[in-house]
């Protein structure tokens, strides 16, 4: 990047920085006006005559210099890509590219690999899993599960009346209705005293 436009980037951040947030008229006071910009036309406007103590009305005034006006921050042009044709007409010294939103997983993998070969940078490349990370994922879950084959004591004390009637019909036991908590305690521990002889 040369240092001319180096010059006007920072010139159109410190321009953004103090560009006022455009507000459509009485957009504040009630909720069916959205936010968006709308030139306000009333003759009694009080925005449209610009008196003080009103939001600022859009001008000319606050645009960015021409040079500059709609790169991206790293001072490159932005080009829309939805295939690999497309990439190859990218320039990779004054263009970056960004994916359509509405291209495949399938297309936007080979669109990356092609990206990757004629070295342009891709500004929304998703996510991409690699295969080792997905590896260690499967050894972690591996390592978890026999911890949890140890935790094989359930506090029965600590369950409600509904997770122990739940986890007596895991077991098989039939739980009358109207049945307390204490005595569905004693079913269960008396259930695997006859399982363990």
């Amino acid at each position: 990047m040369s240092d001319e436009k180096q010059r006007l980037m920072k010139l159109r951040k410190k321009i953004s920085k103090k560009r006022p947030h455009f507000k459509r008229f009485e957009s504040w006071r009630f909720v069916r006006i959205k936010d968006q910009w709308r030139k306000p036309r009333g003759i009694d406007n009080k925005m449209r005559t610009e008196e003080s103590g009103w939001p600022k009305s859009v001008k000319v005034g606050y645009r960015g210099p021409t040079a500059v006006r709609g790169l991206h921050p790293s001072g490159k042009e932005e080009v829309m890509v939805w295939n690999p044709a497309d990439v190859a007409g990218v320039d990779a010294e004054t263009q970056v590219a960004r994916i359509g939103g509405s291209v495949g997983g399938r297309k936007r993998e080979t669109i990356l690999e092609k990206a990757e070969e004629l070295n342009i940078r891709i500004l929304n490349p998703g996510k991409r899993e690699s295969e080792d990370e997905f590896d260690e994922l499967v050894t972690e879950d591996e390592e978890e599960l026999p911890e949890e084959d140890d935790e094989e004591e359930i506090d029965l004390e600590a369950m409600t009346k509904k997770e122990l009637t739940a986890h007596a019909k895991e077991m098989g036991i039939k739980v009358p209705s109207k049945t307390r908590k204490a005595d569905i305690i004693e079913l269960i521990e008396n259930f695997e005293d006859e399982e363990d002889e």
